[in-house]
């Protein structure tokens, strides 16, 4: 209840930020709104000393910002806006209730977080701000934009929006699969000190990170399908890969190592994101 109280606010503070600068163009507007409600959920944050309340904003915020697109564009809501709305809407559901049914409440902060602070204390208020709050809020807009280009076009549905869609949905399911055993191993209390080398797991060490970038990049083939020449938005999907390889990938792993050394050799015959065969040693 709280978490939906300090979400209330933030979408009101996004609300009046959005309406006060309802004549610059929307994207402009809406991603102005989004820091503001960001920053929102930064100070309630900050409040309580719990960075995790941002957690559930990744997900939430798209489903807020693709109905207003489409409802300020004036579209009478055409099969291909109803595809890219069924994408976020099944994407965002399904990684708030994982968020939902792992948060353990306000004594619990990710992992990261704590680390990152107690590592750097004295730069914490700018990583926590800059690092924790904004850049995903940045990432998430810039990847949503696609979607944005998408809706309202008066084009025939192409067999490439047909195809990202089911990326998507292929990307939302593989999350699921992975995120279900993933718990299971852990319930396990035979696993424990041990690291996951199960199903999806056994042909990609992180599959439902790859589920995560494959989503947006399902997002921008629907896009292509639609409007290509405004291709340029694949910057959206590739700042999402790249977070993901070069920041969420190393510091996931580097922890476990921390306490589960013999994952190195699982490093070496199994691929970082894309499932695929492993490698015989």
């Amino acid at each position: 209840m709280l978490i939906l109280a300090i979400y209330t606010a933030a979408l009101f503070a996004g609300l009046f930020v959005f309406n006060f600068l309802y004549n610059m163009h929307v994207l402009l507007s809406t991603f102005m709104a989004d820091i503001a409600a960001t920053l929102v959920v930064w100070g309630f944050g900050i409040s309580f000393g719990n960075s995790s309340m941002y957690d559930p904003y990744w997900s939430v915020a798209p489903i807020i910002f693709l109905p207003c697109w489409i409802m300020i564009k004036g579209v009478s809501f055409s099969i291909i806006d109803i595809l890219f709305l069924a994408a976020i809407i099944v994407w965002a559901v399904r990684l708030t209730l994982n968020w939902a049914t792992r948060w353990k409440g306000l004594h619990h902060q990710d992992w990261r977080y704590t680390m990152l602070k107690e590592k750097f204390p004295r730069l914490w208020f700018f990583i926590n701000l800059a690092g924790i709050n904004l850049m995903p809020t940045v990432i998430v807009f810039i990847a949503l934009t696609p979607a944005y280009f998408g809706i309202g076009s008066e084009e025939q549905i192409s067999s490439l929006t047909v195809i990202g869609f089911a990326i998507c949905i292929s990307a939302v399911l593989i999350q699921s699969i992975a995120d279900r055993q993933m718990d299971l191993f852990r319930k396990n209390k035979s696993n424990k000190n041990q690291y996951i080398d199960k199903g999806l797991w056994r042909y990609s060490r992180h599959p439902n990170y790859f589920g995560e970038v494959s989503f947006w990049w399902g997002i921008w083939l629907m896009q292509m399908g639609v409007i290509p020449r405004i291709w340029v938005t694949v910057i959206g999907p590739i700042i999402m890969t790249l977070l993901f390889m070069f920041i969420s990938i190393p510091m996931m792993e580097k922890h476990i190592l921390a306490s589960k050394p013999a994952y190195n050799g699982y490093k070496k015959q199994v691929s970082m994101l894309i499932p695929w065969l492993r490698i015989k040693q």
